[in-house]
């Protein structure tokens, strides 16, 4: 398994192929190489840190990193135990890996749909750059669940729902904290 791999792998997801999910290994070491993942959605996650006015910007930024990176393993944690629960743990360890790519995508999209507004675009440019980008970050998640864990339809959106969640109620402990 390389890096490469691991976002070919995610492409090939992100355009409706399901192959990609192929070229993640099933196995304990796909899970933990697929944590290299994790540092590359920090350049997404950095511009949307950045395009927040802040006068504390590198706390916030900090705060952003930490929320995410503990949003990221309670994911993985809890996900592993539902896993077992389902009967899909023998599923799980391509599941998460595939996650953890898709993840890179879907951060660079959501930080893409971001863009409009800093460039000096028309707020409604912006707001559909961003819902489409969104919608289709969603979309490549609850997919590659799908497919990953050969879950039902609503079963793959209470994952993604799930996901949502996690990093909502990490945001709203920052939002407590600072």
């Amino acid at each position: 398994m390389s890096i490469i791999q691991g976002l070919r792998a995610a492409l090939l997801l992100g355009c409706g192929r399901p192959e990609g999910a192929e070229l993640v290994g099933n196995d304990h070491p796909a899970v933990i190489f697929s944590f290299w993942a994790m540092l590359l959605c920090l350049p997404s996650l950095l511009f949307l840190g950045l395009i927040q006015p802040s006068a504390h910007l590198t706390l916030e930024v900090a705060r952003l990193v930490v929320r995410f990176a503990v949003s990221w393993l309670v994911f993985v944690a809890a996900t592993h135990h539902m896993a077992h629960l389902m009967g899909k743990q023998t599923l799980w360890p391509r599941f998460i890996a595939v996650w953890a790519w898709c993840s890179v995508l879907e951060n660079t999209a959501v930080a893409l749909g971001g863009l409009p507004g800093p460039l000096g675009l028309p707020p409604m440019i912006g707001q559909v750059a961003f819902l489409i980008s969104l919608g289709w970050a969603l979309w490549l998640e609850w997919y590659a669940i799908r497919l990953t864990l050969k879950v039902e339809a609503l079963t793959a959106v209470a994952l993604v729902v799930f996901d949502i969640t996690i990093g909502e109620v990490m945001a709203a402990i920052g939002a407590m904290t600072g």
